[in-house]
């Protein structure tokens, strides 16, 4: 998938590059959408709610603000260790096959796991869902861009400082618009 993009998928592709007949690969997984949820629940692929989330009891003393912000840190350091994900994410934006809808299953049923591990709370006047979605856009955009070397909007994103930089900003964002349970 990062190597050929969505037009070089395919069953005859997967078994060459596996090195077995293709037959074998449609006895065990039936279907190529089959071999891509497969390959999405990996660890390989994405980052699994415990490595997210780690001890959810810790998580709920926390409060909202510090649950996400530690959470955004989290799936960005994972993210960044799987240049793979970052390149099959680039793919994935030109894409809408059944193999893409798999796969942003899988990030969407992972990240309502964690979000149940954070119990996460939020005002009625706190559009949270918004929120996420807008931080975890921007996150992603950026990671993708970090896949190809050289600054993005003055950033050198495979720097680790330009990532501290990001942090900072993202926890600041989240004290400005999530309000504390003491406000």
């Amino acid at each position: 998938m990062a190597r050929d993009g969505a037009k070089g998928l395919g069953i005859n592709s997967i078994a060459k590059q596996a090195g077995v007949d293709k037959v074998l690969i449609y006895r065990y997984f039936g279907s190529l959408t089959e071999v891509v949820k497969a390959f999405g629940s990996t660890g390989e692929y994405w980052p699994s709610p415990e490595e997210l989330v780690e001890t959810p009891e810790e998580w709920k003393r926390l409060g909202t603000q510090q649950s996400l912000h530690r959470f955004f840190k989290n799936y960005i350091r994972s993210l960044r260790a799987r240049p793979l994900t970052l390149a099959i994410m680039v793919w994935e934006q030109v894409s809408t096959s059944d193999e893409v809808a798999s796969l942003e299953d899988i990030r969407i049923r992972t990240a309502l796991e964690c979000f149940e591990r954070m119990s996460l709370e939020a005002d009625d006047d706190c559009d949270l869902t918004t929120i996420v979605v807008m931080i975890f856009s921007a996150i992603n955009t950026l990671l993708v861009k970090s896949i190809k070397p050289g600054s993005y909007g003055g950033f050198d994103l495979s720097e680790d400082t330009s990532w501290e930089r990001i942090d900072a900003i993202i926890e600041g964002m989240l004290r400005g618009v999530i309000p504390t349970k003491e406000q």
